[in-house]
């Protein structure tokens, strides 16, 4: 009966690519979190170009956030 109500193809779709979704985001916040805070404590050190990577780094990583947030919204809207 349940069988034939539920794809269990694309439940099992959906679960694995919001597992992968999901840590991939917090993942990627983490390192946003990271790379701000070491540029902040490297600049203060006085390592400039440490503290530059740092800001790089972290500048990347929430691009990374925040584009998964607009490809979310875009897939939302269009399906």
């Amino acid at each position: 009966m349940i069988a034939g109500v539920v794809d269990f193809t694309d439940l099992v779709n959906v679960i694995w690519v919001s597992l992968v979704s999901g840590i991939g985001v917090t993942f990627a916040f983490g390192v946003a979190i990271l790379g701000g805070t070491r540029a902040v404590d490297s600049s203060r050190a006085g390592r400039i170009v440490q503290a530059a990577a740092f800001g790089v780094l972290g500048s990347l990583a929430m691009l990374t956030v925040v584009g998964s947030i607009v490809f979310g919204i875009v897939i939302l809207v269009n399906t």
